[in-house]
């Protein structure tokens, strides 16, 4: 968990940190919360306690590959910021677990959890934006690949081996039919 003073500010605010084994960046564009001075804070959930969420969601068959809590509490008066920022924050998490598969789920503070389909996710990162502080976890689907198997070969020309393939079948079927006629004449 990292907390940090975010003051109101003319230029943007980066805030970085690790949470479950993620690398975390949150940028506050300037005015994001108004005049209001914020604790900015980074958490990281319990992920089993996340997973019961994929099939509810149609992710059955992901794991979740990290999860990032972001919190924005009023540094006067200690209570979370309500409502929605004036300026969205980024929040991009980076992690190998993530692919360009993966998918994020958005825990709002308030209401159901979803996928967020304006995230944008590549391999290694997945990068969010957001008005209010929730909660975030990444899914990303589990191969079905065999350790060490073969990858199917593609581009290469059919026809002529085709061609060449059928003339060997047909051949040695007329070859098979005459040797039977020799056999009972």
């Amino acid at each position: 968990m990292l907390s940090q003073v975010v003051a109101p500010s003319s230029s943007t605010q980066t805030v970085t940190a690790t949470a479950d084994g993620a690398n975390v960046s949150v940028v506050v564009p300037a005015g994001a919360f108004g005049n209001t001075t914020v604790n900015l804070v980074v958490t990281e959930p319990t992920l089993s306690d996340l997973t019961s969420t994929l099939s509810a969601l149609g992710l059955g068959g992901s794991t979740l590959a990290t999860g990032v809590g972001v919190e924005v509490v009023d540094a006067a008066t200690g209570q979370p910021l309500t409502g929605t920022f004036a300026q969205p924050l980024t929040v991009t998490i980076t992690s190998s677990g993530i692919t360009s598969a993966s998918k994020v789920i958005e825990f709002p503070t308030s209401g159901s959890p979803f996928v967020d389909s304006s995230a944008e996710v590549v391999s290694g990162k997945a990068v969010v934006q957001v008005s209010s502080d929730p909660g975030f976890a990444v899914a990303t689907p589990t191969s079905a690949s065999v350790p060490a198997a073969t990858s199917p070969v593609t581009g290469k020309d059919f026809l002529p081996v085709g061609i060449a393939g059928g003339v060997l079948v047909v051949g040695g079927a007329a070859l098979i039919v005459a040797s039977e006629r020799r056999r009972h004449a």
